[in-house]
């Protein structure tokens, strides 16, 4: 994993946002590097894994133990799709699913999606025993595994399907566009790394964007008299 330019290493000023804080507990990590270093060892290199706080995280399996594990397996950390919009612009710009290669529609939210579907069991196991609480968590994920199982099939075809549609629907808006812009595919992405350049620069706000805040808030406020 390439770490020496600016674009690829962690921002150095996402601690700044609250979304991107990492814990200041010494040992509340010891989960997630313990997790990442299985999960290294199982799927090997080339892997991207979404973390809420993926780009704190990046810097904490830098200093890890792992370290040099996670960097000889390519193995890169973005934030999930969801809670990256959480995050300030200049931490999305690197870590947000929508800005990067390879990941199609994923958003990386699974986890999501697993813990709503056990709240099902809440008022089932709230007033159980220990060994009844465990007992339906139990069966609720095996009859999970099942579930998904038998849809895996549909699950990926519905996905190729709804990849293949906006292919289709997009392709001829986006190349009318390009031409009547004048614009190429590579522009899209230099538009990204200028606006990450810009706000890494950027110390306060100018006058000139004070003013136009202004006027925005001011037709905000006209539009709601209205």
């Amino acid at each position: 994993m390439p770490v020496d330019t600016a674009w690829s290493r962690p921002w150095s000023r996402c601690d700044e946002a609250e979304n991107c804080k990492p814990s200041s507990s010494p040992y509340s990590a010891k989960y997630a590097l313990t997790t990442t270093n299985k999960v290294l060892d199982v799927y090997g290199s080339n892997g991207v894994r979404g973390y809420n706080i993926g780009c704190s995280y990046q810097k904490t399996v830098d200093a890890s133990s792992i370290s040099v594990k996670a960097h000889s397996n390519h193995h890169h950390f973005i934030v999930n799709s969801f809670h990256g919009h959480a995050h300030n612009r200049c931490c999305q710009l690197q870590f947000h699913p929508l800005y990067q290669h390879g990941l199609g529609l994923e958003d990386l939210e699974m986890c999501e999606c697993i813990c709503s579907a056990s709240n099902a069991i809440a008022p089932v196991i709230h007033h159980t025993s220990y060994f009844h609480w465990l007992q339906f968590i139990n069966l609720h994920f095996q009859q999970w595994d099942s579930d998904w199982y038998l849809e895996l099939s549909k699950f990926l075809y519905n996905n190729y399907k709804q990849a293949l549609a906006i292919i289709d629907d997009l392709s001829p808006a986006i190349k009318e566009l390009k031409l009547a812009l004048n614009i190429l595919d590579e522009d899209f992405e230099h538009w990204n790394m200028e606006e990450f350049e810009f706000l890494e620069t950027l110390t306060e706000e100018t006058d000139e964007y004070v003013e136009v805040m202004t006027f925005v808030e001011a037709l905000q406020s006209l539009a709601k008299a209205e």
